[in-house]
């Protein structure tokens, strides 16, 4: 019996929902700072189709006057790879051998530093004892770096020379120094493909020049050049240029960058028509505009069903004002993480909107049953919240136990469920904060009992004090 008294006043005395309505000003003050907080995080999200995971990727290209395979394994690419194999974050180490002439693709986890890893992988070379004469160059890709957006270059008076020297002139340079690009390749024409590089980039601080004009190759092992291409748009040939965005750049931010370029440019050079031929943004848009419908049918549809059950306007909308306050608390989690609006989180968020507003209709529904009992909303909400408050904490905790590990798993796999895991946690943890604190203060000063459940509430104490 003690010990049942002591657990009930320990409940009480360390009731959330009780310091919450106890301190109601700061309550309201410290969510409507967070409403604010929430705006700004939304704000400054950006939105992208997939998660920003890198994918490092270190080749070694290495020469030496050799004249067999066997002899360039056995002097250079064995030596290479018993010094680069126990480099830190190394997933996997893949190399061919030519005649004098040896390619290392290193592979690093998901989510390593690729400059760091190459500026290893360049002091490990350094130390290794290789033949006289040998020569080697580190070069750093991410996989995660894709073509943005590409324009055709037409002209009515002008023939595909004159146009290929405007481009790597006037148009290729203008594009290569918008933020986020990492480079920008002209094709067609039936001459080698053009490259302008950003002064920025890590292209850039390999090689002494900005503009340069270099082979492409089929990947990075293979030792055999392409061919020049050539472009067909429309059925008629044609140039191009494409934009290779860096791998941490967000797309839509890198093609508004393009689009505004595009059109200045297009001003200064007359006779010249920048067509727009291949581009990300539209599709991003379409997937991620989809996705927030879904989430707003499904907030819409969430109310209509509280109000259907508590048939009362009041309660509905200190329910339904859980909704946007939890997601505007996960935004700042988004943005302290540096997550995207993009599909894993979208549908995170569209999953999550029956979970979040689970927390705040149990509250509600039971401070409304003390109401009807007779109770002031005071305490209505005290004794509610007393009530439930342990098994809504504990339902809403274990299902952060199940979503958090996936936000945390390791692996390629789990850098595409970090935002998933970590982003249904915190909508949840803050449906549960919002639940505890801000729906019981607001029903303290919206809900109102009923009178005639409160005169019979009345008159039954009464007749109880005659009784006794």
């Amino acid at each position: 019996m003690v010990k049942l008294s002591f657990l009930k006043v320990l409940r009480e005395r360390f009731n959330l929902s009780r310091l919450a309505i106890k301190y109601s000003r700061v309550t309201i003050g410290f969510w409507i700072a967070m409403v604010v907080a929430g705006l700004l995080a939304f704000s400054s999200l950006k939105y992208a189709l997939f998660p920003d995971i890198t994918f490092p990727v270190v080749v070694v290209n290495a020469q030496v006057p050799l004249g067999t395979a066997v002899e360039t394994e056995q002097k250079l690419t064995q030596p290479i790879e018993e010094r680069l194999l126990p480099l830190a974050g190394l997933d996997q180490m893949v190399s061919s051998t030519y005649p004098g002439r040896t390619v290392v693709t290193l592979y690093f986890d998901v989510g390593t530093d690729l400059n760091s890893s190459s500026m290893e992988v360049e002091k490990t070379l350094w130390q290794i004892a290789i033949p006289e004469g040998a020569t080697f160059e580190v070069i750093p890709f991410n996989l995660n770096e894709s073509s943005a957006v590409s324009y055709t270059i037409k002209s009515d008076t002008k023939d595909l020379k004159e146009l290929a020297d405007i481009a790597k002139t006037s148009i290729l340079p203008e594009i290569a120094q918008l933020p986020g690009v990492l480079k920008v390749n002209l094709l067609g024409g039936g001459e080698t493909t053009f490259t302008a590089l950003n002064s920025g980039s890590e292209l850039t601080k390999q090689a002494p020049e900005i503009i340069k004009e270099e082979q492409q190759r089929d990947s990075p092992e293979s030792p055999m050049p392409i061919t020049p291409t050539r472009i067909r748009f429309n059925g008629q040939e044609a140039l191009a240029f494409q934009v290779i965005k860096g791998g941490d750049a967000n797309t839509l931010d890198v093609v508004s960058r393009v689009e505004e370029a595009v059109q200045r440019l297009q001003g200064s050079l007359p006779g010249v028509q920048l067509v727009l031929a291949v581009t990300q943004a539209n599709y991003i848009r379409e997937a991620t505009q989809s996705t927030i419908d879904g989430l707003l049918l499904a907030i819409v549809l969430a109310v209509l069903v509280i109000f259907t059950f508590l048939r009362n306007w009041r309660a509905t909308l200190i329910t339904a004002l859980a909704i946007p306050i939890s997601l505007l608390g996960t935004a700042i989690v988004m943005a302290i993480y540096g997550f995207n609006l993009e599909t894993i989180t979208l549908l995170a968020l569209a999953l999550v909107i029956g979970i979040i507003i689970d927390d705040a209709i149990v509250e509600v529904e039971n401070i409304s049953r003390h109401l009807e009992a007779g109770e002031s909303p005071r305490q209505a909400a005290l004794a509610a919240t007393n009530e439930i408050g342990l098994t809504v904490s504990a339902s809403t905790l274990t299902i952060v136990a199940v979503f958090l590990p996936v936000g945390l798993m390791g692996g390629n796999l789990g850098q595409f469920f970090k935002p998933f895991g970590l982003t249904v946690s915190a909508a949840v943890l803050t449906s549960l904060l919002v639940a505890r604190t801000l729906c019981p203060v607001l029903a303290v000063y919206w809900l109102k009992p009923r009178q005639g459940k409160r005169e019979q509430g009345t008159g039954n104490r009464e007749q109880q004090c005659s009784a006794v």
